[in-house]
């Protein structure tokens, strides 16, 4: 059932603090999460639909490079990756980076044949050095309203094609759907490798694992920036040159995905 503006009005975006962005949280814990994560993304192909628009943004490149912003534990691009290539024949020189890097993440990403930086990198201030087209998975939410809207202006001041994809909703029904999170977590640790006795502990013994991305969760649904909101953002941005689209992503069985694309029009360099 479609969410209506005044059914989705009724939750106001709330900046609460999410574990997994804090700095003093500990790297393992860090690790429990990002690997379910990851897990999640790669056993269930959520952001599968999202194949078709990276291709858009790839085919408006310059270079065959393609920068994924907090990528944390890896995130789906390994798996959107093979898809690419199958279906358009794509084969992005695909480099992974996080504000927080992760000792699994770097190794995932090497086994995956693709690069991950082992030295920070903030969304909201890449370095010049890094090029190619920008996505994010998952990753907007963290960032409040000004700081997309800095994201956004980045990538189009740069001129490089840029492509964000989320399937955290704030409506009440994308609140309600992070409540299964826990079982979610028991079920899916047994994929997750390497497959610790410490992870093993910290999920079913000490429930330290479910109860994090638990919160995790419904944070993320809450932090969740609505489709007309992302909107109006990219309107502010608008310029000759620079195309914006905001949009949903449906597939069967799968999680709705909001995406944000920013094409540059190369017949006006």
């Amino acid at each position: 059932m479609t969410e209506t503006a005044s059914t989705t009005a009724l939750i106001p975006r709330l900046h609460l603090f999410e574990l997994l962005d804090q700095d003093w949280y500990p790297r393992t814990l860090r690790e429990l999460g990002t690997d379910y994560l990851y897990t999640v993304s790669e056993k269930t192909g959520a952001y599968d639909a999202a194949t078709d628009i990276l291709a858009r943004g790839l085919r408006a490149s310059e270079t065959p490079e393609l920068l994924d912003l907090g990528s944390g534990g890896t995130g789906p691009l390994p798996r959107l990756c093979r898809l690419l290539k199958s279906k358009h024949g794509l084969e992005p020189h695909v480099v992974l980076s996080d504000l927080y890097p992760t000792v699994q993440g770097a190794q995932r990403a090497r086994e995956h044949g693709v690069d991950y930086l082992e030295r920070p990198v903030d969304a909201t201030r890449v370095p010049p050095d890094l090029r190619g087209m920008r996505t994010l998975f998952s990753a907007m939410h963290h960032l409040r309203p000004e700081q997309v809207r800095q994201v956004l202006a980045d990538a189009q001041e740069r001129n490089v094609p840029f492509a964000a994809f989320e399937v955290m909703r704030r409506t009440p029904a994308g609140v309600l759907g992070m409540l299964p999170v826990p079982l979610m977590v028991w079920l899916f640790t047994p994929f997750i490798r390497p497959l610790t006795p410490l992870r093993l502990l910290l999920t079913y013994v000490v429930p330290v694992a479910p109860l994090a991305s638990l919160w995790d969760g419904l944070v993320s649904a809450l932090r969740a920036h609505r489709p007309e909101e992302l909107r109006a953002m990219t309107a502010s941005l608008a310029r000759e040159g620079y195309t914006w689209e905001v949009g949903e992503l449906r597939k069967p069985g799968r999680p709705t995905v909001t995406y944000v694309l920013g094409l540059p029009d190369r017949t006006t360099r």
